[in-house]
């Protein structure tokens, strides 16, 4: 299927998460952070995330394996400390220091090293909460990603420079790795020919499809909501940076897609609205058009392995058992569709926009 990386990142993909419990992140809280309060924790493929109500403040802590280097994790404070500079970006949180003034601590638990760090929690609901996805929700999606795009393209640090399971420049990759775990052979056959189909399709067009820094997690899960004056929901919070890396600049428009096609079984042409809005902030060239549904089929077939891996490694998830009959039918779905189909009622959309 193409592609190589290195192999102690595909170690890291069958790491199963933290084993950390509610009361290992109280202990952590107080004696790192002179904390208490009521710990609950979050949704997660990867990592442990707990939500912790201190009286009128709220704050998440996120715990990762030491296998994640520390530079990784510094890149992602810098990124949030870059953005918080920047108008009109989305929000995003701060990090908060420990009683000792660091940003970022190593902790041993039951024998095993992990790194944590406690950040602020933001107002506002999660997309993923709501009932419906209005066409005007939709564009004001494509809108938050494209100023997410914007604020990030001058920046840089060295923890940028690392492989990862979610950049899509390594699809193929992570897919010959991660393939072995589905155990339907119908289903796996499947995906491994539409995957090698989509990776046919880029190969002519990466010289063009541009480079920066990325979020690579744009879901409902990190995009939070605020209420405007009639109740309706304006997306302008992006949380979870932890699979921030370089990759195409098409990619965070690109995994919010695959996530609107993953909500209630969304019209696959839903999308168009997010795309028009995101063009007219952040203007893409020809060949990020004609890639972005070979790379909406490659978002399709990482997620639903890894899902499938994770699972394989840790079967009590409750992240990916959420979200894996659903990865599976937005595969079938992307898959029974034609490249150029897609291609030609985007470059419509954008044109019926402009007029």
């Amino acid at each position: 299927m193409g592609g190589s990386i290195d192999a102690s990142f595909l170690d890291r993909m069958w790491l199963p998460r933290p084993d950390i419990t509610q009361e290992d992140a109280k202990a952590i809280l107080l004696k790192h952070y002179d904390l208490s309060g009521d710990v609950e924790e979050l949704v997660s493929q990867q990592d442990r995330n707990y939500l912790i109500v201190h009286g009128a403040e709220s704050y998440v802590l996120k715990i990762c394996l030491a296998e994640y280097a520390l530079t990784e994790l510094e890149a992602q404070i810098s990124a949030f400390q870059h953005l918080r500079t920047k108008a009109g970006v989305p929000r995003v949180p701060s990090i908060l220091p420990t009683t000792e003034g660091g940003s970022i601590i190593l902790v041993e638990i039951r024998g095993r090293k992990y790194r944590a760090r406690l950040l602020e929690h933001l107002e506002g609901e999660p997309v993923i909460e709501e009932h419906s996805l209005s066409q005007e929700l939709i564009r004001a999606l494509g809108a938050l990603a494209a100023s997410l795009t914007l604020g990030l393209r001058d920046f840089a640090h060295a923890g940028l420079n690392r492989s990862l399971q979610w950049d899509l420049r390594n699809a193929g990759a992570v897919a010959d790795h991660l393939l072995s775990s589905v155990q339907d052979d119908e289903r796996r056959s499947r995906m491994s020919k539409g995957m090698n189909t989509a990776l046919t399709r880029l190969k002519p067009l990466e010289k063009e499809l541009r480079i920066q820094t990325v979020h690579h997690d744009l879901t409902g899960d990190n995009i939070l909501c605020r209420k405007d004056q009639s109740g309706a929901s304006i997306p302008d919070a992006v949380i979870d940076f932890g699979d921030i890396t370089r990759g195409w600049l098409v990619s965070d428009l690109v995994v919010l897609c695959a996530w609107l096609l993953q909500y209630n079984e969304q019209d696959i042409l839903s999308v168009l609205p997010a795309i028009t809005a995101y063009h007219e902030l952040c203007p893409l060239n020809d060949a990020e058009l004609r890639a972005f549904w070979p790379l909406v089929i490659v978002r399709s077939v990482v997620l639903l392995a890894s899902s499938e891996q994770q699972l394989s490694v840790d079967p009590a998830n409750s992240y990916a058992c959420r979200d894996l009959e659903t990865e599976r039918s937005v595969f079938e779905r992307v898959t029974s569709v034609d490249a150029d189909l897609i291609y030609t009622n985007i470059i419509e959309a954008l044109v019926g926009a402009a007029d």
